[in-house]
């Protein structure tokens, strides 16, 4: 299968990748090529600018850049070949939302629905979607008094967490504004502790990496759970929305 691990910054992603591939050590860890690329084409244009320096970079340019080379990543596999990737076109479709959300120049509603015959269709080259949700008690750091750059940063955090949130319930309840209506990956959430994530997958996963069929009760029965999960947590993913902040306008990473 092809498999990508999505998520908010620092949730834990690039270690849930490493834990799945090894306990399912038939597949290979594959990394994305548009950092590299990317910091090609800064180092021509913004003077060496630092890939990962994007709060002052983030913009429609870079994340047609970023989604077409995912896209191209990934279109070279098939279903028959069993790989995994540290993040995938799911986020790169929630910071473009993001961006939009914030007011970024170029990055207006009709440049998110131009991307929507573009994103339904390449939903197709993934067949499983792993999301790693913040919830209340995990992977939510202490934020020291006075430390503005933490505040922001977990602000921020919790920001791309409720898009996520909010595109995982449309695939819950069977809308494919993103998805398409055909051929459409599982998405699936996964939180915990590091080991508790292995065994949530292997709810989903067989031994040999596979997925259970719809006719295997273990699927269905903790999907049916996952939306009940969804509407208990609800409350909860709203109060981790804080007011606005203007000093996050601008913040991007990917």
């Amino acid at each position: 299968m092809r498999v990508c691990i999505s998520g908010a910054n620092n949730m834990g992603k690039s270690t849930l990748t490493r834990d799945f591939a090894k306990n399912w050590s038939n597949y290979e860890l594959k990394q994305l090529s548009y950092r590299d690329a990317l910091q090609e084409k800064l180092g021509k244009e913004k003077g060496g600018t630092d890939y990962r320096c994007l709060t002052q970079v983030g913009c429609k340019e870079n994340q047609e850049f970023i989604r077409d080379s995912i896209i191209d990543d990934i279109s070279g596999y098939t279903r028959d070949d069993n790989i995994i990737y540290d993040r995938g076109l799911w986020d790169n479709l929630m910071y473009s939302l993001y961006l939009s959300g914030i007011g970024v120049e170029g990055c207006d509603a009709d440049w998110i629905k131009a991307q929507l015959p573009i994103f339904k269709e390449a939903f197709k080259l993934y067949d499983v979607m792993l999301f790693t949700p913040l919830l209340d008690g995990y992977s939510t750091p202490a934020i020291p008094e006075g430390n503005e750059d933490l505040d922001r940063e977990v602000i921020f955090r919790s920001e791309c967490n409720n898009i996520f949130v909010a595109l995982h319930k449309e695939y819950l309840d069977g809308k494919r504004i993103w998805l398409p209506q055909e051929d459409t990956p599982a998405i699936i959430e996964l939180f915990g502790t590091p080991a508790e994530r292995i065994e949530m997958a292997k709810l989903y996963i067989n031994e040999e990496g596979s997925a259970y069929g719809e006719s295997d009760s273990l699927v269905a029965e903790h999907m049916t759970e996952g939306v009940d999960f969804l509407e208990d947590f609800t409350e909860m993913h709203e109060q981790t929305m804080p007011d606005k902040d203007p000093a996050i306008k601008g913040k991007y990473h990917n």
